[in-house]
């Protein structure tokens, strides 16, 4: 097949799609992920996709045809904010909005993070949250159907005059006091084992490790405190670690919400 038929077949398929599709388009750049797998990650967006797709006046385009282009820009093509990615050459050509999400696995929970923007600089966002891995079916798609309602509610109009939504109420955000509690939780934790730690340090290098006995029993005693040691030694630095990165990325996303 030449390449004059192949550009002609592509055009009458995005036509067709385009003839098919009615109300607003909407671009969904395939999901970030923190602390969460692949695999759920992508769940959570088909639920998102599901959500947007049966809104009335949406015209959600498919995922093939949003990664087939973005693996044509390369990498970095989503680093782009408002007019540049809705541009004719950007991410999302040709659309009205478009649609971003970061799913986390922190705080006992699975969370998405949707951010709505438009070409003028517009962007809200909005958060919902799964309480488990395996949720009741259909549970994910409810909550994202509520807050994808409350952004496109919210949006302004393609004249730029703002929607007003009296029904609508926006929720509390708590995503990042989620991420700060868990990192405080964590950095807690990190501490007390790190002070644990060093007392038993300290006790084998005075050598008073509690152990009492002669030969192998009392050889056997101190590996066995060593062994402790170095454990609650390691287990402070994954906290400590994890607590700090947890903390990070709540202020970083509480200085985000702000207006």
């Amino acid at each position: 097949m030449s390449a004059l038929s192949v550009a002609l077949l592509l055009s009458l398929s995005l036509a067709q799609s385009a003839a098919e599709c009615e109300g607003q388009k909407v671009v969904l750049i395939p999901f970030d992920r923190v602390a969460l797998a692949r695999e759920e990650t992508r769940g959570l967006e088909e639920a998102v996709r599901r959500a947007v797709g049966s809104t009335p006046g949406v015209c959600l385009e498919p995922r093939a045809d949003t990664v087939a282009r973005l693996r044509t820009l390369g990498p970095g093509a989503t680093a782009c904010e408002g007019a540049a990615c809705l541009g004719a050459r950007s991410v999302a050509p040709g659309a009205a909005w478009l649609l971003r999400g970061v799913a986390l696995g922190v705080g006992g929970s699975r969370s998405v993070v949707l951010t709505l923007e438009d070409s003028k600089d517009w962007e809200a966002r909005e958060l919902f949250q799964v309480p488990a891995a395996k949720a009741e079916s259909g549970e994910a798609e409810a909550r994202a159907r509520q807050a994808f309602q409350m952004l496109w509610a919210g949006r302004p109009s393609l004249d730029g005059v703002a929607s007003q939504s009296a029904s609508v109420e926006r929720p509390t955000r708590v995503w990042p006091k989620v991420l700060l509690a868990a990192g405080g939780a964590a950095l807690a934790a990190g501490v007390g084992f790190g002070v644990a730690a060093r007392r038993a340090e300290s006790r084998l290098s005075a050598g008073n490790a509690g152990c009492a006995g002669e030969g192998e029993a009392f050889r056997a005693c101190l590996d066995d405190r060593l062994h402790s040691g170095r454990k609650q030694a390691t287990t402070a630095n994954v906290l400590l670690g994890t607590g700090a990165l947890l903390g990070a990325g709540g202020a970083f996303f509480l200085v985000w919400e702000l207006p």
